[in-house]
């Protein structure tokens, strides 16, 4: 009990009590530290750059837990889906090429770099969007978003029975009403990339594209 009152912990029978979330041990909240680094002011990301257009309402992301403020982000209308789907368009050819098998392996790749050094950073955003322990958010909601990923990506590397003559019809743009959990945005886009469609872009939580 001393070395826990040492390091900051409550005690055991005040966790059960308040069924209160411990700190992570041995380092700061690497989610924290992301939005620090992006100075809690977060943009529309569009062809591998945050975009701040002026002028614009600034839209609060609040933490689900504490409704503590996170971050900004500027509301989106519709020119800023008009060059996500612009963006979408010019890369769309080329991601459409790289057949199947190809396409798969892109995805796996992205599976394991998630899964690899930005776990810790992706778990704590996730808890901090969707109010979940962060226990729950680094095991079956981060596990069953990165399997939504790889499934695909297996079958688009094997080539789907029947589909042998199957044509990619081009950009889809996914647009969010409200807070999206990574399992149901890549149960949704999983499918569509490994099949060579392509979308690009976050546009916050009026109006959203995602990669």
């Amino acid at each position: 009990m001393a070395a826990l009152a040492a390091l900051g912990v409550s005690p055991v029978p005040k966790i059960f009590a308040t069924m209160e979330e411990g700190p992570i041990s041995g380092r700061s909240n690497p989610g924290e530290a992301w939005l620090d680094s992006h100075g809690r002011s977060l943009g529309h990301f569009v062809a591998g750059t945050w975009l701040k257009p002026p002028g614009r309402t600034s839209l609060k992301c609040q933490e689900a837990a504490t409704g503590r403020t996170v971050a900004v982000v500027p509301e989106g209308d519709s020119s800023d889906l008009a060059a996500a789907v612009a963006a979408a368009a010019a890369a769309a050819e080329a991601w459409a090429g790289l057949g199947g098998p190809r396409r798969g392996q892109r995805l796996t790749q992205l599976a394991a770099t998630l899964e690899g050094d930005r776990r810790g950073t992706m778990g704590s955003l996730l808890a901090l969007a969707g109010g979940r322990p962060l226990c729950r958010t680094l095991g079956a909601d981060l596990d069953l978003g990165l399997r939504l990923l790889r499934v695909p990506a297996a079958g688009a590397q094997l080539g789907p029975p029947g589909l042998e003559s199957w044509k990619p019809l081009g950009v889809v743009a996914v647009v969010l009403g409200g807070p999206c959990s990574l399992p149901a945005l890549l149960w949704k886009l999983g499918p569509l990339l490994a099949m060579g469609e392509w979308s690009r872009g976050d546009l916050g939580d009026n109006l959203g594209v995602r990669e």
